[in-house]
């Protein structure tokens, strides 16, 4: 082994990495940066299997490689409210950890295995287990993006009575008893982690406790460029500004053909960008599809180029000046931010939750309002300028590696292994009743075994 470790954490080795997919089958952002850690904490010499839950249906799609595996379950079978699997997706998983021998688990997400996975395995006394927390699944039964439904408007804090109505074919009950499953499951967790402040704050502000959280950026598992090219318009005459990933409603994009629009009223504005949607076409309906094909051919400098290799990313953002994160929800900590500083690219992002933490208004990047198309015309616009590109490209921050991503971890799971985190008292904060005269018994911790 090429790294010392605090002996109490040896013994727990290989350390599983659990993630709700494969990269193999799925691309998004956990699954991304659960197998991004593993490639690190292999190349840094420790014991690591990587566990992926994989649909049925989609086996012969899944390519695993030297110390993967994989947990088959049925989609039919989940249960999406409470986020519960079946028995056999336990008992796979308990299989694997069998086999192998793992006793360090860190689930990068409980979906597809359930909550109830993650609650049982961590009320195992010879087991310890770390949380990473990317989205907010838990607090929000609205994809964990806490988005106000029909009204699409930011949620700024969970409740019984606030997510009832926003369910109101669920009613404020279920919503109580899914809050509790969750509090109650987390309670036996040794460690969380997040690669944002904004979404640590938040899981605080829900009630987990401060001291049982940390946070560790997402690194990248491709090679990051030792020089970073120069603009690539022609002849430095034109600005491309480039999205990148899932063309989806909650990702922006409609917001961004509407800026589109406005700036094909700005002649000199218009004449001297390119603007390049890069990504696969996700959940999008009919008279999003149209707007996006008429907008295209109307528009000469917007284009539509389709799904791209993720391998290549970096090269794709480097043809741009700037990378484009419109998103309307809050996210997290978008590895497109990272791609785009790794490419050595200032970002152009929506001014709320994660996306404003790693993007620093007129440091690293410009932000603009939540869906204000006329506000990201307006910034585009002033993007376009040599003097406040030149003073951007200075303070892009240098991203992760995947090594320094794992040695990163392993710290944290060093803190995890530590005698004081045996918990005897309860530590999930009690949360009071959104109905006068209603009791919710709330996060009562458990002791290892009970």
């Amino acid at each position: 082994m090429s790294l010392e470790l605090d002996p109490r954490l040896q013994a727990l080795l290989p350390i599983a990495i659990i993630s709700h997919a494969h990269p193999s089958i799925s691309k998004g952002g956990a699954e991304i940066a659960a197998h991004t850690l593993f490639l690190g904490l292999q190349k840094l010499g420790i014991p690591v299997v990587f566990i992926a839950a994989v649909p049925l249906h989609l086996r012969d799609r899944l390519d695993l490689r030297a110390d993967e595996y994989a947990v088959f379950y049925d989609p039919a079978t989940y249960d999406h409210l409470y986020q519960l699997g079946d028995a056999s997706s336990l008992a796979q998983l308990r299989g694997i950890l069998a086999e192998t021998g793992a006793k360090l688990l860190n689930f990068h997400h409980f979906l597809n295995f359930g909550i109830n996975a993650l609650r049982d395995l961590s009320r195992e006394p010879d087991l310890r287990t770390v949380v990473t927390l990317h989205e907010f699944l838990s607090i929000c039964h609205n994809h964990g993006q806490m988005v106000t439904r029909p009204q699409q408007g930011l949620c700024n804090a969970a409740s019984d009575n606030a997510c009832g109505a926003c369910f109101p074919e669920l009613g404020w009950r279920r919503m109580g008893l899914r809050a509790d499953l969750f509090r109650d499951s987390f309670s036996a967790v040794d460690f969380f982690i997040s690669p944002s402040q904004f979404l640590v704050d938040r899981f605080v502000g829900w009630g987990l406790p401060a001291v049982r959280m940390g946070v560790i950026e997402n690194g990248l598992a491709r090679a990051i460029p030792e020089k970073r090219p120069a603009r690539t318009g022609e002849t430095a005459k034109t600005w491309v500004f480039g999205y990148f990933g899932q063309v989806t409603p909650f990702k922006g994009v409609d917001v961004l053909l509407d800026a589109a629009a406005r700036l094909a009223t700005m002649p000199s504005v218009a004449e001297r960008i390119d603007i390049r949607i890069n990504g696969n076409l996700v959940g999008i309906s009919d008279n999003f599809g149209k707007k996006l094909q008429d907008l295209t051919a109307a528009l000469p400098f917007l284009r539509f180029l389709g799904p791209y290799e993720n391998s290549g990313v970096l090269d794709l953002m480097a043809e741009c000046d700037y990378v484009l994160t419109p998103s309307v929800w809050w996210e997290n900590s978008p590895v497109v931010i990272q791609e785009a500083y790794a490419a050595g690219r200032p970002v152009i992002c929506t001014g709320i939750g994660g996306m404003a933490e790693k993007v620093r208004d007129g440091i690293s990047g410009l932000h603009f309002r939540r869906g204000d198309a006329a506000d990201l015309a307006r910034v585009i616009a002033g993007a376009a300028d040599e003097a406040a590109y030149a003073k951007l490209l200075q303070n892009i921050p240098e991203p992760y590696d995947t090594t320094e991503m794992a040695r990163r971890y392993l710290s944290a799971y060093a803190d995890a292994t530590k005698p004081d985190s045996m918990k005897s008292e309860p530590d999930i904060v009690a949360v009071k009743p959104s109905v006068p005269g209603t009791i919710l018994a709330r996060g009562q911790s458990r002791k290892r075994g009970q």
